[in-house]
């Protein structure tokens, strides 16, 4: 697979389509495994939000339409429905720890540790790529991952403080 370091903006893109694809279930996932309503809403809330950021991304596609659609792009790129080794080898261990989840506060903790490292990724790839757009794109990602993970760190924050105070 080539380098994601040189992934253009449309590469960059696509591949964060197949990562929110991925991460829609894993919230779908949590949202099953969530004891408490509360939880369980937060979780289905995130999976509608992944869906909007899919949708967000196909729109983006356009800011790279220079850099061409093809009929048949899932023969002529397949690397784009697959992730990188490494965010597959993190996918995989993450799928494993969902299943052994005994509590919603591990939940939730997965959940912010999921969008921290996918931020941290983004991030870092930014800084590395080589590639104008690519970097663009990497860099909203990172951003955009940032703002879910404050979000579930705020949720976090608000259901320890009613636990203690109730």
């Amino acid at each position: 697979m080539r380098g994601i370091a040189h992934f253009s903006g449309f590469e960059a893109i696509r591949m964060a389509m197949e990562i929110e694809h991925r991460e829609h279930r894993f919230f779908v996932a949590l949202a099953r495994k969530a004891k408490s309503e509360l939880l369980r809403d937060v979780f289905s809330g995130m999976a509608q939000d992944t869906m909007t950021l899919l949708r967000t991304l196909r729109m983006r596609l356009r800011d790279y339409s220079a850099e061409g659609f093809w009929d048949d792009e899932e023969e002529v790129l397949p690397y784009l429905q697959r992730l990188p080794d490494d965010l597959f080898n993190a996918a995989e261990n993450i799928k494993i720890r969902v299943d052994s989840l005994s509590s919603d506060r591990d939940a939730l903790a997965l959940a912010i540790e999921v969008e921290e490292a996918l931020a941290g990724y983004f991030k870092d790839t930014s800084v590395r790529s080589s590639h104008p757009q690519g970097r663009e794109a990497f860099k909203w990602l990172s951003e955009e991952k940032e703002q879910h993970a404050e979000a579930l760190k705020k949720r976090q924050h608000a259901l320890e403080t009613e636990a203690t105070s109730g």
